[in-house]
């Protein structure tokens, strides 16, 4: 097996705009600000310094490539940049492809491996080991140039978790393909035919590409090599913890294509096979376990999965996913939607409006998948850990940001402790902003591994926090696709995610509002008379959590109600009664009137208040409600700039 990559830069194919060749390689040290000269005075500040060109070059790449007429689209070399050889097939990215990590990723870095060093957690001497596994192969799954699903995405998340020393303080768990038997365990068997035929179909058509499945889902030669290894992969992590003999209890698998969209006979979204599902069913007929619980938070609901165990109560799906009255893509996930026959009660869905953020997500995990969790005990919990709903996702246009998805994976962790002897798999599904989700998947594994030492997690005062910006600054990694949308549901088979070029566009709305300094100006509404941002989910959340819980309190899980206001709650008496009632709650075993349950507490140590104390949505901010549309779910189209299955 292929070990972990020790030095990894990502290439991306997406952004070819004609730059002078440079002789010197970009830097690779996580320490960007240490390489920089000082500046003089007066002139641009370092940071500012480096993101302008950068900035500048990508845009103009983006300007060229988005004024391009549809048939133009230069996609003989969608594959290039990506080596068959393993480690040493990967070329280095330019200075001008603007791959290279953020100074907020590289800030983050440094901070992680100082914390890592600090508690001599990079000899990997401990007991208890978190689990990593990845094959750089998988970047040979590629397709159209500016396709949001592509290499870059690993290729960006292995860099930063190399970087940041987080590869040295985990177990390297080796990857595999997965079996023909081990795919039709979820997947029809016509179904698993159909995707490994397109191996020798490719090769004697002589495509770089194509679109079997719709018009979103691409596959090459080597597609049905990466989707077995995407699969397979996580089947391993698995395996190696639940071997009794493994000082390995939980991981992450860094893995594509993603497979939350995928039924058992059909591949959409970017998916071919159901990883998490493949997982869940090995983990129950391969070790014997008897419940799992899959947790997904990716900004897209996961149909695929649900549609998988729809009938089966051995399963707990729960979806917390974005869902806009007029549509976002699949266009499923509704509350109402609860599962089948003796299986009613175990399919969850928290559906939120675009826009939400870390404190909608601390109110869903608060009132309804923590009492969920402590009702259903699971065995083990796998998590579709995507990263689209982080703030600056060109798809998902939410506000969630990495420590969220830190904290997220804290409360799971002590979850996973509590109930089912630290069993907790977190799979890469999606996110297409490369900088981004690999901050996202930093901020994770490092939650991991402190859990796993039962150490605390490092706090900050808002300074030293990496990532936590101004409200005047944003991440300025690196923008997921040139194609410009969002997703959105189409009622049609495989529907596209991506908008109509009419549809507001994330691209052109961020070149507009930078400065000739490459630096975003404020925001209008972060003005003096802007007030800060209460620490509080948004209306429409609290409401959506009350209505799922009305509904699972009837049904076998027996969920407690939440509140219908949340007003008062972050007062000091309101913290001190809800310490006595999970203290009270955990020792009489009875919560049926109340949903700040124990596993509240088990989750935050009972230190709700100070766990999750600062996150960069409680600065000034203007919040994000999602805009009334016509009822019903649209029909999309691929924008001009992108090719369809026929151009090609």
């Amino acid at each position: 097996p292929l070990p972990l990559p020790a030095r990894l830069v990502p290439t991306d194919p997406c952004f070819s705009a004609p730059m002078a060749a440079s002789s010197a390689a970009p830097p690779r040290s996580p320490a960007l600000a240490s390489q920089r000269s000082p500046a003089a005075p007066g002139a641009v500040p370092p940071a500012a310094a480096v993101e302008a060109p950068l900035l500048g070059s990508l845009y103009a790449g983006l300007r060229n490539l988005c004024g391009r007429p549809r048939g133009a689209v230069n996609v003989a070399g969608a594959g290039e940049g990506v080596g068959h050889g393993g480690l040493g097939g990967l070329p280095q990215a330019s200075a001008a492809s603007g791959m290279l990590t953020s100074p907020a990723a590289a800030a983050r870095g440094v901070a992680v491996k100082e914390w890592l060093e600090a508690n001599g957690l990079l000899e990997r001497r401990t007991e208890r080991l978190i689990g990593l596994v990845c094959d750089e192969t998988m970047a040979l799954h590629s397709g159209p140039t500016g396709h949001p699903e592509r290499p870059a995405r690993i290729q960006e998340i292995l860099r930063q978790l190399e970087a940041s020393g987080l590869v040295k303080a985990c177990y390297e768990v080796p990857s595999r393909e997965a079996t023909t038997e081990e795919l039709k365990r979820c997947h029809a068997d016509s179904f698993v035919d159909k995707v490994l035929h397109f191996e020798a179909t490719s090769k004697k058509k002589g495509k770089a590409y194509s679109f079997p499945f719709g018009p979103d889902t691409y596959v090459n030669e080597h597609t049905p090599r990466c989707a077995r290894l995407a699969a397979g992969s996580l089947l391993n992590l698995v395996d190696a913890c639940l071997d009794a003999s493994s000082p390995v209890r939980s991981g992450m698998a860094v893995v594509r294509p993603p497979g939350h969209h995928a039924t058992a006979d059909k591949a959409m979204g970017f998916c071919l096979f159901n990883n998490v599902g493949v997982a869940a069913r090995h983990a129950q007929e391969k070790h014997g376990l008897k419940k799992v619980a899959i947790i997904d938070w990716d900004v897209h609901h996961g149909n695929g999965t649900s549609d998988l165990f729809v009938d089966d109560p051995s399963v707990l799906f729960f979806s917390m996913h974005r869902w806009d009255n007029h549509g976002f893509f699949p266009g499923t996930g509704l509350l109402e939607e609860a599962g089948h026959k003796t299986a009613r009660g175990f399919t969850v869905n928290v559906p939120l409006d675009k826009g939400y953020g870390d404190f909608d997500v601390i109110h869903v995990f608060r009132y309804v998948l923590c009492p969920l969790l402590e009702k259903f005990r699971p065995e083990a919990i796998f998590v579709s850990a995507g990263f689209d709903a982080v703030k600056g996702d060109p798809l998902g246009e939410c506000r969630v940001s990495p420590e969220g998805f830190g904290w997220m994976t804290r409360c799971l962790s002590r979850l996973a402790h509590h109930y089912c002897d630290d069993r907790l798999f977190l799979v890469l599904e999606g996110g297409y902003n490369p900088d981004l989700i690999a901050q996202c998947t930093v901020e994770c594994v490092q939650s991991l591994v402190s859990e796993a030492n039962n150490l605390p997690f490092p706090q900050s005062d808002g300074d030293r926090l990496p990532g936590l910006l101004s409200p005047s600054t944003s991440l300025p990694g690196t923008p997921a696709t040139s194609a410009p949308g969002t997703p959105a549901s189409s009622p049609a088979p495989s529907p596209a995610l991506f908008t109509p070029p009419s549809s507001p566009a994330m691209t052109p709305r961020l070149m507009a509002e930078q400065s000739p300094s490459g630096t975003p100006p404020s925001s209008p509404h972060m003005g003096a008379s802007a007030r800060p941002r209460p620490k509080a989910p948004m209306a429409r959340t609290i409401k959506t959590v009350r209505q799922i819980t009305e509904i699972h309190h009837l049904l076998p899980l027996k969920m407690p109600l939440a509140p219908l206001d949340t007003t008062g709650t972050n007062s000091k008496n309101a913290r001190k009664n809800e310490k006595r009632k999970a203290k009270k709650g955990s020792r009489s075993g009875d919560d049926d009137n109340d949903s700040d349950s124990s596993g509240w507490a088990i989750a935050t140590n009972g230190a709700s208040d100070v766990e999750f104390p600062r996150s960069p949505l409680s600065r000034p901010l203007s919040r994000q409600t999602s805009e009334a549309g016509p009822p019903g779910l649209p029909h999309l189209e691929l924008p001009s700039t992108f090719p369809g299955p026929g151009d090609h």
